[in-house]
């Protein structure tokens, strides 16, 4: 009895810790004190010197939030990979294929941390930051947090159509009057897969088949969109980005917006790679993304809606959106399930008219 019950904790003990050597620096850290896990992960950092990053935003703001970081750890040089969301995608399979692990940290777009995930290219990470961040944009298990976000909204060009008049949700855009004068784009994906996020599928794909009835004007790019509602082509568009939106107003555009029931946020999940090559200075820099530093880049200076509390921000009516009862924010993982069923139904309804 006594040998079995040698042999038992002898087993017990070696899975403990071949357990724990399986665990990654990051996860050793996750259990110290934060100004000791801070300390430990500079003093790592500074031994790797570099971060490589793979971005799908504008290159200019990825330079922005790379400048704020450096600012702060003058040591580390931040490397930059930028492309759309399917090069990003394209680029970091092929690597992970061939068992070359090149890049720390991700942000290829809401539908890609699924397929990454499943295909074993990311990591949990859980950072500290997340506590000072909207519940509905960070993943409990660590798997995302998102970086900004930005209202789905409807506009309308002041000059073609009163106030009060223009559309004030969803169902609104259904209405006969609207045929012919509505833009849409050729990908409005956010907006399919948030309206089946809260409504489901039949309600969503019924309002596509009505909405399609009333011939939206369809134009490629989110942004020519807003250029073209500015411009007088059309009076309304749907599903346009808050943010640019509020650029053109700046610029003095007649344009206005809505915001639609729900109000649907685009989320930019960061990623954290499986097997980052510089991990201490990949945590810092995910860590310093979401800081209060990161975050008044991503509100002031970049112009999009950050997910921190009490964040400065360009457009604050927008950070005052998310405590409202219709925020809806884009689940990375519903996003990742069901886009090629989103894809497939905007091809068919609105692109095969």
């Amino acid at each position: 009895m006594l040998s079995t019950l040698l042999t038992l904790f002898g087993w017990l003990f070696f899975l403990a810790a071949s357990l724990h050597a399986q665990e990654s620096p990051i996860e050793k850290l996750r259990r110290l004190p934060p100004k000791e896990r801070e300390t430990r992960l500079i003093e790592g950092a500074k031994r790797e010197g570099e971060v490589m990053w793979y971005g799908n935003w504008e290159r200019d703001e990825l330079d922005q939030l790379a400048r704020s970081f450096k600012k702060k750890y003058p040591f580390i040089n931040v490397s930059i990979f930028r492309g759309g969301s399917g090069k990003v995608e394209d680029k970091v399979v092929i690597e992970y294929r061939a068992g070359r692990y090149l890049v720390d940290i991700l942000i290829a777009g809401t539908g890609k941390m699924l397929p990454f995930r499943e295909r074993g290219i990311i990591a949990p990470y859980f950072s500290p930051e997340t506590a000072n961040m909207h519940p509905a944009l960070y993943d409990k298990e660590g798997w995302w947090a998102s970086l900004a976000s930005s209202p789905v909204v409807i506009g309308f060009n002041t000059e073609r159509l009163p106030a009060q008049e223009a559309p004030k949700d969803w169902p609104d855009l259904l209405e006969p009057k609207w045929k012919g004068k509505i833009g849409l784009d050729t990908e409005p994906d956010v907006m399919v897969t948030g309206l089946l996020q809260a409504w489901g599928e039949e309600r969503t794909l019924k309002f596509m088949r009505a909405l399609a009835q009333n011939q939206p004007q369809i134009r490629n790019g989110h942004t020519l969109l807003v250029q073209l509602l500015a411009a007088g082509e059309f009076p309304i568009a749907a599903e346009i980005y808050g943010y640019r939106v509020a650029q053109f107003i700046a610029k003095g555009a007649p344009i206005r917006m809505v915001y639609p029931k729900p109000t649907i946020f685009t989320t930019s999940p960061i990623l954290m790679a499986k097997h980052p090559p510089h991990p201490y200075a990949a945590a810092l820099l995910y860590d310093s993304l979401l800081s209060e530093e990161g975050q008044n880049v991503v509100g002031m200076d970049i112009g999009r809606v950050s997910g921190r509390k009490q964040a400065k921000s360009r457009n604050p009516e927008f950070a005052k959106l998310q405590e409202s009862d219709h925020f809806l924010a884009l689940d990375p993982g519903l996003v990742g399930r069901r886009t090629r069923d989103a894809q497939r139904w905007i091809k068919e309804i609105f692109l095969k008219r």
